[in-house]
């Protein structure tokens, strides 16, 4: 069995229920959560754990019950130590800090899976590992975290288990090597081509702009009225459709560019859900979505927040350095910007920034490792 760190707990709780499924898998797993998320830690070191109930069928271990963790620790140094294996959950704006604190912190080999959808970890992250000379340690990411999941206190049930989650690597040519520490971990794991597959099939990159923009007016409604919003059941509507739709096929446009399968989004809820369909809006009946609970009306904001930066302007400036025109994603982000009041393509990292500026052959080849 291997020994985990698992690094974080968000509202998402995929920390919570990782740590928890992987502890009833039979693995050493140490658990500590960001300084601004410390509240959690009394109630869990006091428990042992944490209590799965729910469906084992959501699980890696296909168990529930009580999920004993080896160490629940007060800081990620105590965590990290001589962990092959960490998994971060983190907001995605804080990425950069909080992992560059640890980069002294981590095992010599360590693989580091970041549990996002999407939103170009890896290639965020092996900069800052290259500049600390610790080429040693490899970060994956993935289109989607595996896990869907709620909490209460210790109490996690999780919502979801996704199917046929593929991974990159910064260059592809280390999948390999992540992939001999993960599959133990999560044994349907497989090697994407590279970062800009997972980057470009961000399932939030793919769902979220269409469903938010023709529901904002709903939203705000419920918010003005003091009541929550049904998102996944009242907030999927035809125009969501044709959106999802019309975004897929630009975003078909820029996977072409770059050498990348262009996944449809249907097609995608089918490998994650097992769910079939033939359009975005037939998609978003699947069963998990339908089983979310409502959300507060403004948690649009705070999705779009991470959206833009690190999703929507990423795959216009791929487009736009290859020559192509993808004017819905283009005026997408103008909007988003506008109603959150950012400058859109100023308020996350740049392609420089994540090397991938340039031509897309060179661009390939960089991510490749060629």
């Amino acid at each position: 069995m291997s020994r985990v760190a698992v690094i974080g707990n968000t509202a998402r709780a995929i920390g919570a229920v990782c740590a928890s499924d992987l502890a009833l898998s039979g693995h050493e797993v140490r658990f500590t959560v960001f300084p601004e998320q410390k509240d959690q830690l009394p109630a869990v070191r006091k428990a042992g754990g944490f209590t799965v109930e729910g469906e084992a069928r959501h699980l890696v271990s296909k168990k529930t019950g009580f999920a004993r963790l080896g160490k629940v620790c007060d800081t990620t140094r105590e965590a990290l130590e001589d962990a092959g294996a960490v998994l971060i959950e983190v907001d995605m704006h804080q990425l950069e800090q909080k992992f560059s604190a640890m980069i002294p912190e981590l095992a010599r080999g360590a693989v580091v899976h970041v549990q996002s959808h999407g939103y170009w970890p890896a290639a965020r992250l092996t900069p800052p590992l290259r500049k600390a000379g610790r080429e040693d340690v490899i970060v994956t990411e993935a289109p989607a975290p595996t896990h869907a999941a709620r909490i209460d206190g210790t109490v996690v049930t999780p919502k979801g288990l996704r199917k046929g989650i593929r991974i990159a690597t910064v260059p592809a040519s280390r999948s390999d090597e992540a992939l001999a520490v993960l599959k133990p971990l999560f044994p349907d794991f497989g090697a994407a081509s590279s970062v800009l597959e997972t980057g470009l099939e961000n399932l939030n990159l793919i769902v979220h702009p269409a469903m938010v923009l023709p529901n904002i007016g709903a939203m705000e409604r419920a918010k003005l009225e003091g009541r929550k919003f049904a998102f996944y059941q009242d907030g999927v509507v035809p125009a969501a459709g044709v959106l999802g739709d019309a975004l897929d096929a630009e975003r078909k446009l820029v996977c072409e560019a770059y050498g990348v399968g262009h996944t449809p989004m249907a097609k995608a809820i089918e490998q994650y859900y097992g769910f079939r369909s033939g359009s975005f809006y037939e998609a978003m009946q699947n069963p998990v979505y339908k089983s979310f609970p409502p959300f507060q009306p403004d948690i649009w904001r705070e999705w779009e927040s991470v959206d833009l930066p690190y999703a929507i302007v990423p795959c216009v400036q791929l487009a736009e350095q290859a020559g192509i025109a993808v004017p819905l994603h283009r005026g997408f982000a103008e909007i988003l910007g506008a109603l959150l009041g950012v400058d859109p393509w100023r308020c996350g990292p740049s392609l420089k920034d994540m090397d991938l500026q340039g031509a897309p052959e060179a661009v390939k080849k960089r991510v490749l490792g060629l």
